[in-house]
């Protein structure tokens, strides 16, 4: 009984140095964010304006077929989350 306390707390030691070895060496990578492209539908519109709230971007557009609208993309992605139209009448 003895010994295979001895051997599991020596096993519990392992994989705690290995756990804190791998912090220490995996820690100093530094992801790079992969650059993506992206296309929004909207002919004849400009982008007036953009702004990045937490992981999206916000793109207003005026003029096109829409008229104004807000486009909402992520940022890690550039994935097409929504879009808003502005209809004012």
């Amino acid at each position: 009984m003895l010994a295979l306390v001895i051997f599991l707390g020596a096993l519990i030691m392992l994989g705690v140095g290995a756990l804190i070895a791998g912090a220490i060496l995996g820690g100093g990578r530094v992801r790079e964010a992969a650059p993506f492209n992206t296309s929004v539908d909207a002919p004849g519109a400009k982008i007036e304006s953009t702004e990045l709230q937490g992981n999206r971007i916000l793109m207003r557009l005026s003029g096109g077929a829409n008229g104004e609208e807000l486009v909402i993309l992520d940022a890690g992605s550039g994935r097409l989350l929504g879009r808003v139209a502005v209809n004012a009448k």
